[in-house]
């Protein structure tokens, strides 16, 4: 019998330890990033049924989700994170500007249902707002566990978010516990682990991180983006966590969005996370099937992340296990993530042709 083509996406993998029991059985590694696409209700934000459309045609038996709806006998985590410098104050209660670890303005705009308007200058957080904050996760993990039904969290340290922006020198520049060295930089994010594994429990917590180049005006250098993970690493491994995900945009077409004219990274950075951490690792950014194929049979990774292709593969599993041809092409970046009529909300979201595994004229 040939061997199947991705043989290792398609195998069975249990999250969290085996020693103390599992949360999650998948059935697969092939797992969908979370791609909200600014489809929810343009007044309140709030989801709505052409979300839940949207995703439960991207479901499948013993698959992960990471974002908001079970169906299929999928599972779904939900992302967590705190915008930082990037939010604005068009997003926040009438008198709240955004917050960061220190007053760094991004370049750049943020996408308000007024228009767009250039980022503003944030207020740094004193120690009590920290500590807050801190609460709010754990709080948001009890909420979206024990009261919307997912079956975890994914806290999201990246895409120049506030808990990147504790890391990353450029923009934490703390002279407090919370400042200088890499250590001190991880201290806060540390904590928000902390609490929210206290709230739901270890196997119910995942963590992204992105160290290297990320939207959001936030490019690290390497040297430092190393240190940071080779800290992190056995740090969150000691926590036990359902997984970390490892999501790089140090590689094409991603670095070329951010404006730089190479990788910023030499290293593969998933390779050398791995080193550092031995716990359930998945990898996720601008993935060919084929790249995750090698990273999960050389055990580089555990999991493979998918943005891209899922947005018009939405049986993107039941393609790969098929070996047939998948969309890899034809849509329409301007409509993946810009506000619009919401009469048009379902063009290049949820009209996409689903493409037949059984068709015998497919590859």
């Amino acid at each position: 019998m040939a061997k199947l083509e991705f043989e290792h996406l398609l195998s069975p993998l249990r999250l969290a330890g085996a020693a103390r029991g599992s949360l999650l059985q998948l059935k697969h590694r092939v797992v969908m990033a979370p791609l909200t696409r600014t489809r929810n209700d343009p007044l309140t934000y709030a989801p709505r049924h052409i979300n839940a459309l949207y995703y439960t045609q991207r479901t499948s038996d013993g698959g992960l989700i990471i974002t908001e709806v079970h169906a299929k006998g999928g599972f779904v985590f939900s992302q967590l994170f705190h915008a930082g410098r990037v939010s604005h104050s068009h997003l926040l209660p009438e008198g709240v500007s955004p917050v960061a670890p220190s007053p760094v303005r991004a370049e750049g705009n943020a996408h308000t249902k007024l228009g767009k308007f250039p980022f503003e200058e944030p207020r740094a957080l004193d120690s009590k707002e920290m500590e807050e904050i801190v609460k709010d996760f754990a709080l948001a993990a009890t909420r979206a566990v024990k009261e919307a039904g997912f079956d975890g969290i994914e806290l999201h340290a990246g895409n120049g978010y506030l808990l990147q922006e504790f890391l990353a020198k450029k923009t934490n520049l703390r002279t407090d516990r919370y400042g200088g060295s890499i250590q001190n930089r991880a201290k806060f994010l540390l904590e928000v682990v902390d609490a929210c594994v206290a709230a739901i429990g270890a196997e119910r917590v995942a963590i992204k991180l992105q160290q290297g180049a990320t939207f959001s005006d936030l490019v690290e250098p390497e040297d430092d983006s190393l240190a940071q993970l080779a800290y992190l690493g056995p740090q969150l491994q000691s926590r036990n966590l359902a997984y970390v995900c490892m999501s790089s945009l140090n590689y094409d077409p991603y670095y070329k969005f951010l404006g730089l004219e190479k990788p910023n990274f030499e290293t593969d950075v998933f390779q050398y996370f791995r080193k550092h951490y031995q716990g359930t690792l998945m990898v996720n950014g601008g993935l060919s099937p084929q790249a995750a194929e090698r990273y999960l049979e050389e055990g580089t990774a555990d999991l493979a992340c998918f943005g891209v292709l899922f947005i018009a593969n939405a049986n993107l599993v039941a393609l790969l296990a098929a070996g047939k041809e998948m969309n890899l092409g034809g849509w329409d970046t301007k409509i993946w993530y810009g506000p619009q009529d919401p009469a048009d909300d379902e063009k290049g979201y949820t009209d996409w042709p689903f493409v037949d595994p059984n068709n015998a004229n497919a590859k």
